[in-house]
């Protein structure tokens, strides 16, 4: 709703309070069973799952609740699944993996669109389906002189459309009726590679990947509105960390991540990809007493689409990097309970996430207004964890 927390905005018809109230049913089962031999493991089953969605809305506080709800759409996903590990030698183990599903999904929409611009709904009633295979192959080897396992991994995986890449769409790709009857599945292969190294003082890891997305939906926010549509893409991207015990109660870690994307369709960057993220820290702990201190970096990303993204958000503009510091600290009382605290950004740095809400006019900003949301200041935190 637009009036819980703010004065409702807008102008005209849509200057007064209102609210829209979604729901989502879902049920699902799941059986496995796993095989030992002398050499190889094997894990297979089957599962299924179901969806119905709901929404009910209404003009002036509240008054969605006396509204009946709607049902929009149901989705059913049916699968099963397999993963064979083979004990090749002493240090080598290859792992393959494969999986096939039945997707698919009913428009129960009588119409689209709202207010004076809404129409009647061409995929009324109508079902889409897909069978979407899976696979992957990994192989592992422990190396002889070193205590690490390197590794290397090619897999291929489908999905099918979620229900806001199927309904949220002002429109689908070019000459279709909507998203619903037109967006494709996507389609990514990806080649991975690794390394993981522990000792009893260091433990480091490295991790790297490239692949080939077909099909990748691509939001299109131009003009206010929202269309959906396949590209093909390109990515890749690493990571790599390492953690040191510096003494018997003194331990640091740092981590660096990168990502990258191109949409090949349109010789474009891909939208939505984080910018380089690094992570400084160090940690002291004695007896039942800990506290640590992290410092996050990350770099400006200048590689964008504007007005382009996901169901999720969209590239409005460049970005700037910054840095933030923070600190923790907690104490356990005994074996069941624990207590937390810190402070977050103790220096209380200006800055906004990448990947942010900027630009939804949910959360009161204009549409099209690149005006980025800012993470909070400096936050004070406490926090208990009881196990049983």
């Amino acid at each position: 709703d637009n009036y819980s927390l703010r004065t409702p905005s807008g102008t005209g018809m849509m200057s007064g309070p209102m609210a829209s109230n979604v729901d989502r049913r879902t049920l699902g089962a799941r059986i496995k069973a796993t095989w030992h031999w002398a050499d190889y493991q094997l894990i297979s089953g089957i599962d299924a799952q179901t969806n119905e969605h709901r929404k009910r809305s209404g003009m002036g506080i509240d008054t969605y609740k006396d509204q009946n709800w709607s049902k929009d759409a149901d989705f059913h996903n049916y699968g099963a699944f397999g993963e064979l590990t083979w004990y090749a030698a002493e240090r080598d183990r290859v792992i393959t993996g494969a999986r096939l599903d039945r997707a698919a999904a009913k428009d129960y929409r009588a119409r689209i669109g709202s207010g004076m611009m809404s129409k009647a709904n061409p995929t009324l009633d109508k079902t889409r389906a897909d069978t979407l295979p899976s696979g992957f192959v990994r192989y592992e080897h422990d190396l002889a002189d070193s205590p690490a396992t390197v590794y290397a991994g090619l897999g291929h995986a489908e999905r099918f459309p979620d229900y806001w890449e199927l309904f949220s769409p002002t429109s689908g790709p070019a000459g279709s009726v909507n998203a619903f009857d037109a967006i494709k599945p996507e389609k990514t292969t990806q080649l991975d590679v690794g390394l993981q190294y522990k000792t009893r003082d260091l433990e480091a890891w490295v991790s790297a990947y490239a692949g080939v997305v077909h099909d990748y939906i691509l939001f299109d926010y131009d003009s206010g509105s929202s269309r959906a549509q396949n590209i093909n893409a390109r990515i890749m991207g690493g990571e790599l960390g390492a953690a040191y015990q510096l003494t018997a109660h003194w331990k640091a870690d740092a981590t660096l991540a990168y990502a990258w994307g191109k949409n090949t369709t349109d010789g474009k960057a891909l939208p939505q990809m984080p910018p380089l993220d690094s992570r400084l820290g160090l940690t002291y702990s004695q007896d039942d007493w800990s506290a640590g201190a992290l410092w996050r970096l990350v770099a400006p990303q200048d590689r964008i689409d504007r007005n382009a993204g996901n169901v999720v958000g969209k590239d409005y503009d460049k970005s700037a990097g910054f840095g933030v510091f923070s600190l923790n600290g907690a104490y356990r009382i005994n074996k069941n309970l624990k207590v937390s605290a810190g402070v977050d950004n103790l220096l209380d740095k200006n800055y906004s996430e990448h990947l942010n809400m900027a630009g939804n006019a949910g959360y009161g900003y204009p549409a099209n207004d690149p005006t980025p949301i800012n993470e909070p200041g400096r936050t004070l935190w406490t926090k208990v964890d009881v196990s049983f």
